[in-house]
């Protein structure tokens, strides 16, 4: 499908974009996002290889480790930004969900194991809108959509809320409903557009704020 290549591009661009900035201002002003989306770029770099050598292979374990990552990532990501009470907080539910993950899932499987998916997306939407509810109660004067985390956050309730609806009836609408499976998955790849749009403007905006600090240095 034409959206599923304007993904891997857009994927593509903003790796660069990263890339870019961060050998420009250094990869920590823009919260290392460049190692997830390298590491992003590589797994789904390495899904459409392999789908397009034969689209029945299965490539489970891959997104397996993958989503264990990202889940470990975004808790590094928040560490910086939350309130010491929430740190202490989200290590806790960090703990509870690599629990869950090692005991009440197939991670080490060659299958896709979707609750695994479900585990780490309701990290990042619970942490998502602790982040939310921080900000908005702390008297910062500067404007919310001037944070990168603005955006990030943004994207990941989005990504993690639609892939929740993605991931659970997945292996059911495969065998009983073809084309609604393929509706799904297709409305999932236009979450995953936005989701890097928005990842994008947060990179911007680490820009802005790393030309600030050279400027005040100065």
């Amino acid at each position: 499908m034409i959206v599923h290549y304007l993904y891997n591009l857009e994927l593509l661009l903003v790796l660069c974009q990263s890339f870019i900035l961060g050998r420009k201002y250094g990869f920590s002003s823009q919260n290392f996002l460049f190692v997830y989306l390298f590491v992003t770029f590589l797994i789904e770099g390495f899904s459409f290889i392999m789908d397009k050598i034969n689209e029945n292979i299965i490539i489970g374990l891959p997104y397996n480790l993958y989503l264990i990552f990202v889940l470990s990532f975004f808790y590094l990501y928040y560490a910086d930004q939350l309130p010491a009470v929430f740190k202490t907080l989200s290590g806790l539910f960090l703990a509870v969900s690599l629990l869950y993950i090692g005991i009440f899932t197939e991670f080490l499987g060659s299958a896709f194991d979707e609750n695994i998916a479900v585990a780490v997306m309701l990290f990042l939407i619970v942490h998502a809108v602790i982040w939310f509810y921080c900000k908005l109660n702390s008297a910062d004067e500067e404007s919310i959509l001037d944070n990168p985390c603005f955006w990030i956050s943004s994207g990941l309730l989005l990504w993690g809320t639609f892939g929740i609806f993605r991931c659970l009836p997945m292996y059911y609408f495969y065998h009983t409903d073809q084309e609604f499976s393929d509706f799904i998955k297709a409305n999932f790849t236009g979450v995953n557009i936005i989701f890097y749009t928005l990842i994008f403007i947060s990179l911007h905006k680490y820009e802005h704020i790393s030309k600030r600090r050279i400027a005040g240095d100065c």
